[in-house]
């Protein structure tokens, strides 16, 4: 929220040339926040996976899906650490909805 007030301000008080330059730093400073909270979201639930019913694990699931090509898109070195980590929980995530549909 402070980083959208933030943007509103720049556009307000810089000359127009350096608005686009500011303000798309801001916002993509801003989505790069949102992926990492997603993926700490997500991938915090690990802990209490053996617990979550069969409805849970599939939006776990999706969650993971969904996150991917958000992680696809960042540098080659972070890409790489949270793709495996996000892989990692997924793996976690299948393996116990598979279990569970067996029963």
């Amino acid at each position: 929220m402070k980083k959208v007030l933030f943007c509103l301000l720049l556009a307000i008080a810089l000359p127009a040339e350096f608005q686009s330059v500011y303000v798309s730093e801001a916002l993509s400073a801003e989505s790069a926040a949102q992926w990492r909270v997603e993926f700490d979201t997500i991938c915090g639930q690990t802990d209490n996976a053996a617990d979550m019913s069969v409805v849970e694990l599939k939006k776990a699931l999706e969650k993971c899906d969904a996150l991917k090509p958000k992680i696809e898109a960042l540098e080659a070195t972070p890409r790489k650490v949270f793709l495996k980590r996000l892989q990692m929980c997924r793996n976690l995530f299948s393996y116990l909805l598979e279990g569970k549909e067996k029963k």
